[in-house]
């Protein structure tokens, strides 16, 4: 037990000892959109920037570009809704295309991009987590190579990584999305 407390307390401090930052150098944030019941959301292979958002109302699809919302539906889950095999169909411009999905029932976004940065998701204070993104190279939760690593947010995440093209990063709750790309 004891060992159990020191792993613990050592996590904390390492996770206290990174820097807070509102984005990432290169990075920008794009925007903060609410979503009431928030269970799952995907990028689209084929748009990039585009994330399919589905709550307990519906799904939705978001240029990660703007922050706009470009397409809307109100069915709550029907038959283009897998949560055994983690796909949806898209609507709007995706509406052909079938989307990886990741949230309450499983799933995951990329968790590193082709420019060597990562993401980490940490709760050393559990429940509350902290989203860490790191440069190439560097890891958060190693003392010597966490330089440059930042917290770059901290709640109870539903999911969070980057888009298939790692131009932009998600981070949902079960409450609203944060989008942050590249600059």
């Amino acid at each position: 037990m004891r060992n159990l407390l020191n792993t613990k307390h050592r996590l904390v401090k390492i996770v206290e000892s990174i820097p807070d930052a509102k984005a990432p150098l290169g990075w920008e944030l794009c925007s903060i959109i609410a979503i009431g019941g928030l269970t799952e959301v995907g990028f689209s292979k084929q748009y990039s920037n585009m994330l399919l958002v589905i709550s307990s109302a519906g799904r939705g699809l978001i240029d990660c570009n703007t922050g706009e919302k470009i397409a809307r539906d109100y069915e709550e889950y029907g038959d283009w809704y897998s949560s055994f095999n983690l796909t949806s169909m898209g609507i709007g411009i995706i509406s052909n295309e079938s989307i990886s999905i990741s949230g309450l029932c499983g799933g995951g976004l990329p968790v590193a991009n082709h420019y060597g940065e990562t993401l980490t998701v940490v709760s050393p204070k559990w429940p509350l987590e902290y989203l860490i993104w790191a440069p190439l190279g560097k890891d958060p939760l190693i003392d010597r190579f966490q330089e440059g690593c930042l917290r770059i947010m901290s709640d109870f995440f539903v999911c969070a990584g980057f888009s298939w093209n790692g131009e932009f990063i998600v981070a949902a709750t079960s409450s609203d999305i944060t989008i942050w790309k590249r600059v």
